[in-house]
């Protein structure tokens, strides 16, 4: 790959992953005023078709974030590293790069509780959703900030818990391609290195899959989502010839059938036809799995998708992904709740829902550009002084 389409493709991937981090930004805010509620607030019939299908897909976080893990595994599995030593280095500044984000945003998080608050209780009484109440329901001490953030945890803002399965994710990517360089290197000299490589490449499946059935503990999965990402480069390496209109299908099928298309089209006609496999086709975190893996696979061969994802304001707006995925849930449970609890009762849910969600989109967008120039510069400098410490060290 050249270097002129090694960045055209970050162009694109950056835009996928920063559409990933606003469906999530979404399904956490329905999730806090509508999904997640158990006894469902007074809305009008027509808001509520955003929880149907085709729009339930923006209300289901899980493959946007199976898609996000998949990229961080992708990106990572194009590193390479040819000495342990090296390898030691990837895998403390790697560490680095993500525990100074979380230590910076778990202090915001932390200066709020104990200045403005997150109404997250009262807000759980009033909207019937003990979900968001299991959040800052309690004073964090400054043992719990350190602690939370040197362990990668979401104590402090929730949906970073799956944080901590990209960093090890990607760490066993590079032990991966470490051990994969050393068979390529000594086998170069016999010349015969691709029968090595295929062998051990079917290993490391094999062991994925197997792993992927015998989890320690069920948010596991995440971990191996991420080394499904190297599975995806073998595939993208694999496809040789570029067919528009079969790449174009394979990226939109997956959106198609995640939307209400396997439920409400494809199990119905199983269930009257293969009544005997019909099971197979209910919708299942599998299918989402599958969904997010060919909907980027399908991205990176399909040019009229690329175009659509590289129009400016998406390129301007895409390399602020990750600070959108901070910010969105501090911003959700203090700025957005504090606005509910404000306006309860005062007028009509419906009413109370168009005010918080335009309300809260803007105050995303203004709070990750904030974050990105002064919090976000400055821990960008302390990764790259740390990081350079290291590697000098090293």
């Amino acid at each position: 790959m050249s270097e002129k389409s090694a960045s055209k493709r970050l162009y694109y991937l950056d835009s996928v992953k920063y559409i990933f981090c606003l469906i999530i930004f979404w399904a956490h805010f329905t999730g806090v005023f509508w999904t997640m509620c158990e006894v469902k607030p007074d809305l009008k019939p027509g808001f509520q078709v955003l929880f149907h299908p085709p729009l339930s897909i923006l209300v289901d976080s899980n493959l946007a974030l199976y898609g996000f893990c998949m990229l961080a595994g992708f990106l990572a599995a194009h590193k390479k590293i040819k000495s342990v030593k090296e390898l030691v280095i990837q895998f403390i500044t790697r560490y680095v790069r993500f525990v100074v984000p979380f230590f910076f945003i778990n202090l915001i998080a932390f200066l709020i509780y104990y200045t403005i608050g997150f109404p997250t209780v009262v807000s759980s009484q009033l909207l019937h959703n003990s979900w968001v109440g299991t959040y800052y329901n309690h004073a964090p001490t400054l043992k719990e900030l350190i602690t939370a953030s040197l362990t990668m945890s979401g104590e402090l803002n929730g949906p970073l818990w799956m944080m901590k399965y990209i960093f090890f994710g990607t760490c066993f990517i590079f032990i991966y391609n470490f051990v994969r360089g050393l068979i390529e290197k000594k086998n170069a000299s016999i010349g015969a290195v691709k029968i090595p490589l295929v062998i051990y490449d079917i290993a490391c499946l094999v062991v994925l899959i197997y792993s992927f059935f015998h989890l320690p503990e069920p948010n596991f999965f995440h971990f191996h989502l991420v080394l499904l990402g190297v599975v995806l480069k073998r595939a993208n390496e694999l496809i040789r010839k570029d067919i528009d209109i079969f790449f174009l299908i394979m990226a939109l099928l997956p959106v198609f059938l995640d939307a209400g298309g396997l439920n409400r089209i494809v199990y119905p006609f199983m269930n009257a036809h293969f009544s005997a496999a019909s099971e197979y086709f209910k919708w299942s975190m599998y299918w989402v799995i599958g969904f997010s893996f060919f909907l980027i696979l399908g991205i990176m061969h399909s040019p009229i998708l690329q175009k659509a994802l590289e129009i400016k304001p998406l390129r301007i707006l895409a390399p602020s992904n990750f600070s959108i995925y901070l910010v969105h849930f501090p911003l959700i449970t203090c700025f957005s709740l504090h606005l509910y609890v404000l306006m309860v009762n005062r007028i009509s849910y419906s009413k109370e829902f168009i005010v918080l969600a335009v309300a809260t989109f803007i105050a995303l967008f203004v709070v990750a550009w904030v974050y990105e120039k002064t919090v976000g510069k400055i821990q960008n400098k302390v990764i790259k002084t740390i990081n350079d410490r290291i590697k000098n060290d090293g």
